[in-house]
């Protein structure tokens, strides 16, 4: 981090002129940079007034809009601890998050479902809304407060994806943030005159990190639409976008109505992210939208990204997550020790905006972290030229007599077949081999199970093929699009 470099994530926001800052579609309102600032100072002063201040934990429940990033905004320069819930979640989803997070108080949108989970959980409620280019929050806006908290205070709790074992929280600090955001805009030249649409929830590091803090440290618009793909073409032409960052379920969508509707636009790129992108779709995406398509890797571990494929003229490698952004990366075995360029080995990474811990976990603490590295879990080879490729997360990989098969190539081999829209693996229980390969895929055309294995055949060594393949109308997933490979075996012996 260099000396110029923002040391908080309130000193990220540094623009205050009239330029755009956050736009909502739907209503057609806009903050500036200016409002912006004003709002967030008021934020922070009424937050005070409600005791709010440096450690404080402080869940928030709400959709995806101004009201909430001012609030996070707001949160960390106050030196509170942000903790954004899923507002899909029910009442007693919501309960336990609560209680699993130890916050001091709980902020939402005016859902009823947040505040009866508040009442379940004893914690104080306020709801919030933003009103006159102001965040009220119990009704009332606050006047200008000492902001508090530094680099090293805690500014957002998150918990892991969970698609293998029981979810863990990440505490992120304001440096890590900091860190991330000014890696994502270095890797992409963001600038001042850049439109995003922010597609992802904001209760997790992709939306909030990667669109919008990266854009706003950089002066650029975030435009934050109530997510369609039927409106998302429209608005992109509307606003002017020039990128947006998903995930491959997202990208598949808005690439078929991109080819019912041919849209105009003028997006210089697009960024995918948090799951792997088949090469089939990033090259049917790039012919049909004219940009390039560009898979980045992170985690919530390390306040988003790690890695990316290149903008051009740099090189982009389909099937890799590219070369390394702000942090280094290293293929490890079990000893913690590099494995040769071209190995396999456990991939780990080091660097500012990566975290050093799990809270109140010292037995995963202990297991993930050394020496400033962190294990990711994710198994994966380096090629001499530093660029990463993914074989799979290690607690997903079909172990097949000794064979360590990653779902991912056989996944790229079904989504080949042109009657097939999304496709995922897993291992299937074997009295003989231990586990075989198990193949759920979604359609869109004609085809059988056999077919479809027949396909494989052509394509997969004997060992590699699909022992069954069952053909759903979808493929459950995460709220941030992952697919839930630990619950496909069951719902497919149902």
């Amino acid at each position: 981090m260099t000396a110029a470099t923002p040391a908080t994530v309130r000193h990220l926001v540094t623009r205050s002129d009239g330029h755009p800052a956050l736009v909502v579609p739907e209503s057609g309102s806009a903050l500036s940079y200016a409002a912006l600032q004003r709002a967030l100072d008021r934020a922070t002063g009424r937050l005070a007034a409600l005791g709010v201040g440096e450690g404080d934990r402080v869940a928030l429940v709400a959709a995806n809009g101004p009201g909430l990033v001012v609030a996070f905004l707001a949160l960390a320069a106050r030196g509170a601890a942000f903790a954004p819930l899923n507002p899909a979640l029910g009442v007693a989803e919501l309960t336990g998050e609560l209680d699993d997070l130890r916050v001091c108080r709980l902020l939402h949108d005016g859902g009823a479902t947040a505040a009866a989970a508040a009442a379940q959980a004893g914690l104080p409620a306020s709801a919030f809304a933003l009103e006159d280019g102001l965040l009220h929050i119990d009704g009332l806006a606050g006047e200008v407060a000492q902001a508090g908290g530094g680099p090293d205070a805690l500014a957002l709790l998150l918990h892991t994806s969970g698609t293998t074992s029981k979810p863990k929280t990440v505490p992120i600090r304001q440096r890590n943030l900091v860190a991330s955001a000014g890696a994502i805009a270095r890797t992409y030249e963001l600038a001042g005159d850049d439109v995003t649409m922010c597609v992802m929830p904001l209760f997790h590091v992709h939306g909030l990190v990667a669109a919008v803090l990266a854009t706003l440290s950089t002066g650029g618009t975030v435009v934050l639409p109530r997510f369609r793909p039927s409106a998302f073409w429209a608005d992109v032409a509307r606003h002017g976008a020039t990128w947006y960052t998903a995930v491959p379920t997202i990208h598949a969508r808005l690439l078929t109505r991109a080819t019912e509707a041919q849209p105009q636009h003028r997006l210089r790129f697009v960024r995918s992210c948090s799951a792997p992108l088949p090469a089939v779709l990033w090259q049917r995406y790039e012919e049909a939208i004219g940009v390039p398509l560009v898979e980045a890797y992170g985690m919530t571990e390390a306040a988003h990204q790690m890695a990316s494929n290149p903008l051009p003229p740099g090189e982009r490698l389909p099937g890799t997550v590219g070369l390394a952004t702000g942090v280094e990366i290293a293929a490890v075995d079990d000893d913690w020790q590099p494995v040769p360029a071209g190995d396999n080995g456990e991939v780990a990474v080091r660097g500012p905006s990566v975290v050093d811990q799990y809270l109140d976990n010292p037995a995963a603490t202990a297991a993930a972290f050394r020496d400033g590295w962190f294990r990711t879990g994710d198994v994966g080879t380096l090629s001499a030229g530093g660029y990463l490729t993914l074989v799979g997360r290690i607690k997903e990989l079909i172990n097949r007599a000794g064979e360590k098969i990653s779902p991912y190539e056989v996944e790229d081999a079904l989504l080949a077949h042109p009657a097939v829209a999304e496709a995922a693996a897993y291992p299937v229980p074997d009295d003989k081999y231990g586990e075989q390969v198990g193949v759920v895929v979604v359609l869109q055309g004609e085809a059988t199970p056999a077919e479809l294995a027949a396909h494989c055949a052509d394509r997969l060594a004997a060992f590699k093929r699909p022992a069954r393949v069952t053909i759903l109308p979808e493929i459950p997933k995460g709220p941030t699009g992952k697919i839930q490979r630990r619950t496909l075996a069951g719902l497919v012996d149902q």
